[in-house]
């Protein structure tokens, strides 16, 4: 592994599985000593499990704050029912969707500084690898390998855990999720700021268990074209455009705060 940042031992991350997911999950990965993947979730029609956001074609202006400025790749289902649980999927084999998924890549991001040398070599055996998977489970595989094709360029190694190997000790989600920390020995739960919406801090106080919510300062970078910078897109994006060790920086835990650096 590259040097770059390590996870706190004690800070657990959950994370249902994504597609190519966005800068933000890797810091909350660089804070973690383990992440735990919701796979026993229902999965979500118009959700991010399965697809990711990039950029708009060279073409196509960035439209206005009111608009999307991004395009979404979706990984096609087969037979997926409402009630299906992510672990359930299936990805449809029928449609070309590695292929194309992987063209278009190259057609956005191929004249980006960093693509073809920091990215392609690392997409290409995953959606060659990605175009095989089949059956019941594949979905949550393809997306499983999705999340870590950067992983060593960007410095991480997590401890990654199944939610359905372990007890689902509560039927309230803060309640499973204050349980998961209790039975893989975690402290501190590392929350994204999506989940202020619905967790309940008062269930972690009654285990033991610190509540931290993510405070990441998303930066801006060049991507080669005018208009409004947009947040939010694949790590792909990040990665077409920003050198490796740039990002590795950025990952790092600040001065301050709960995951600061010991004083030397």
């Amino acid at each position: 592994m590259l040097p770059g940042v390590t996870g706190t031992l004690g800070v657990l991350v959950a994370e249902q599985p994504h597609y190519l997911p966005w800068l933000d999950f890797y810091e909350q990965v660089a804070r973690a000593g383990r992440l735990l993947i919701l796979d026993n979730v229902q999965w979500l029609r118009r959700g991010w499990q399965r697809r990711t956001r990039v950029a708009l074609p060279h073409h196509v202006p960035t439209p206005e704050p009111s608009e999307p400025g991004f395009q979404w790749l979706t990984i096609p289902l087969e037979g997926a029912h409402r009630d299906s649980l992510i672990s359930e999927l299936a990805v449809d084999t029928e449609q070309p969707w590695a292929r194309k998924h992987l063209q278009t890549l190259i057609t956005l991001y191929g004249g980006r500084p960093y693509f073809r040398s920091q990215v392609l070599p690392r997409l290409e055996p995953f959606y060659a690898e990605a175009a095989q998977a089949r059956g019941p489970g594949s979905l949550l595989r393809t997306l499983i390998a999705s999340m870590a094709v950067f992983y060593e360029p960007l410095g991480l190694a997590p401890k990654v855990v199944l939610a359905s190997t372990l007890e689902r000790p509560h039927p309230d989600k803060t309640g499973r999720l204050a349980g998961y920390c209790v039975q893989l020995g975690a402290d501190t739960y590392y929350s994204g700021t999506g989940s202020t919406l619905y967790l309940k801090p008062a269930l972690f106080r009654e285990v033991g268990v610190r509540l931290l919510w993510q405070r990441f300062r998303y930066p801006e970078y060049p991507r080669g074209r005018e208009g409004r910078f947009v947040h939010g897109l694949s790590i792909v994006d990040v990665l077409s455009n920003v050198p490796a060790e740039q990002v590795r920086e950025w990952l790092k835990p600040s001065p301050w705060g709960p995951f600061a650096p010991p004083a030397g």
